[in-house]
């Protein structure tokens, strides 16, 4: 063989082992994932089986005789199999004793009966009056006595009783006139007999009325009223009862009447 043929073949030789090992690699191939579709007919479960916006939203939770609520997109997934109706009414939704709807965002039982809401009575004051016939004559009692029973509201708690020109005011007071006679305390423990005037004011508890002198005319009756009163709203009146008397002779009275 030639010498020149023979060199060149080692100069090309060389240069292909040069080339393979200072050449970059090829860089690797990393296959990228295939994007599946969602499969059709599916519909993913709610993460909240009660929201709604509205009534529409919500349906029944169970197939017969609905106990609760829940919205449409949960109720999706109930299976419920064909049964004979038990023709009984034994739910809070059966025979239209409610339905379901939307209440502050969630689906619930709404009564087609709701309970009427409780108002409080209004303020008023009502006298007891015993016994019904007096005479200062008579030992049983001091005179008779008045209790103001009231509705609305709660006396103030104060054991306070005097002329209604120095009394301690309270919360509530209560401000006893009569046309004529004096009142009367006549409490436990000790059960004696106090004269405390005419007008006078008190918590509401009990006082008695009494007259220690024969009226100058038995024509005109005695009319005795109790007025209650919040004293935190200037005064504002309560309510008010009158118990009203009629002379029997000169020295006994009847109740004729209380309002």
């Amino acid at each position: 063989m030639d010498t020149k043929i023979i060199a060149i073949l080692i100069v090309c030789i060389a240069a292909v082992l040069i080339a393979g090992c200072t050449g970059s690699p090829a860089p690797a191939v990393t296959a990228t994932p295939t994007p599946q579709a969602p499969t059709p007919g599916i519909t993913p479960a709610p993460a909240d089986t009660l929201s709604c916006t509205s009534d529409t939203d919500c349906v029944p939770a169970q197939c017969r005789h609905p106990a609760s609520c829940m919205n449409r997109a949960a109720a999706a997934a109930l299976s419920c199999e064909a049964k004979l109706c038990t023709m009984s009414c034994e739910g809070p939704i059966d025979c239209g004793a409610g339905s379901c709807g939307c209440v502050n965002g969630t689906c619930s039982v709404v009564s087609a009966h709701p309970t009427p809401a409780l108002t409080a009575p209004a303020p008023s004051v009502r006298l007891k009056a015993s016994p019904q016939r007096y005479s200062p004559m008579m030992s049983s009692t001091p005179g008779i006595g008045l209790t103001p029973n009231v509705t609305g509201f709660v006396a103030a708690d104060a054991n306070f009783a005097g002329n209604a020109t120095d009394f301690k005011w309270n919360a509530i007071n209560f401000e006893w006139n009569a046309t004529f006679g004096i009142f009367l305390t006549w409490d436990a423990p000790d059960y004696k007999v106090h004269e405390i005037g005419n007008p006078v004011a008190n918590n509401g508890g009990k006082v008695y009325w009494t007259f220690t002198e024969k009226p100058a005319s038995t024509k005109d009756p005695v009319v005795i009223t109790v007025t209650a009163r919040d004293m935190t709203r200037r005064g504002a009146v309560l309510g008010s009862s009158t118990v009203t008397l009629s002379w029997d002779g000169d020295y006994a009275v009847m109740v004729r009447d209380i309002t």
